[in-house]
């Protein structure tokens, strides 16, 4: 007697499709957790599992300061005792935030911040408060940057993050690709500041002499003193209007104010 395999059903087959795609979703679901397991056991082991970092350094200062801190938000401000003082605060899950602060061939060089990691979290806010005619040199990523009372030429780059300034009277250069930037109550002569998305206000309680005010998408705003100061205008915008009408103008000024947007107004008026 012969016997004929018995064909499997449409039923039988489609079940069996089924498990396949069951078992292939819950591998990849396992290969994931174990590859995040990883990461979060290496990040662990870099540091500790996280909370609260407080670190305070004090160094006599050099001729000039650098500081490099990416991930950060700074705060800078006089200080009156001819030293340059760090603090730095935060919170953190995963790698532990670090702070060094040296002076070296007459160079204080501030660094450290959060440093980067695939998995966790880290939130640091530094006050610097350092001899206000210094020249500055600051340099950070994701975190806004703030100056106020300092007097020496001043350069401060950042990329996710906006600029505040106050008093200012060296040079001055801002650049940010993402956040505002503003300029308050300056005496500088020269101020040059540049951003991608983010307004720019520059406020003069002394005339200029040459005052750079850039965005992409953006208002540009720039304030001077209200007396009879003539400059040399070149404003410009695509989709927006210009107002500079109450600021007396000559284009053989030595005195120049440059403002430009692309998606903004433009407004250059006295105080």
């Amino acid at each position: 007697m012969t016997t004929t395999p018995t064909r499997p059903t449409h039923e039988s087959q489609r079940m069996s499709t089924a498990s396949r795609t069951a078992l292939i979703i819950g591998l990849s679901l396992i290969a994931v957790a174990t590859v995040l397991g990883v990461i979060l056991v290496a990040t662990l082991l870099r540091g500790t599992v996280g909370g609260s970092f407080e670190s305070a350094r004090n160094v006599e200062a050099g001729a000039r300061v650098l500081a490099d801190v990416p991930n950060a938000s700074i705060d800078l401000r006089p200080s009156t005792d001819g030293q340059v003082h760090v603090d730095a605060r935060g919170t953190y899950f995963g790698a532990t935030p670090t702070l060094s602060v040296t002076t070296s061939d007459d160079v204080t060089t501030i660094t450290g911040g959060c440093p980067r990691q695939w998995f966790g979290y880290c939130s640091l806010q530094l006050k610097v408060t350092m001899p206000a005619s210094l020249p500055l040199t600051v340099t950070s990523q994701n975190g806004g940057l703030s100056a106020s009372g300092l007097t020496g030429s001043q350069k401060l780059v950042t990329t996710n993050g906006g600029i505040q300034m106050t008093g200012t009277r060296g040079d001055v250069e801002l650049i940010t690709t993402n956040g505002a930037i503003r300029v308050l109550e300056s005496a500088s002569r020269r101020v040059n500041a540049t951003t991608t998305n983010g307004k720019v206000e520059l406020d003069f309680a002394a005339p200029p002499s040459a005052v750079v005010a850039r965005s992409t998408n953006g208002t540009v705003t720039v304030r001077v003193p209200g007396d009879d100061t003539t400059y040399a205008v070149d404003a410009h915008t695509t989709n927006g209007t210009i107002e500079s009408g109450s600021v007396p103008t000559d284009p053989s000024s030595r005195r120049t104010i440059t403002a430009s947007t692309t998606n903004g107004n433009v407004t250059i008026s006295r105080r």
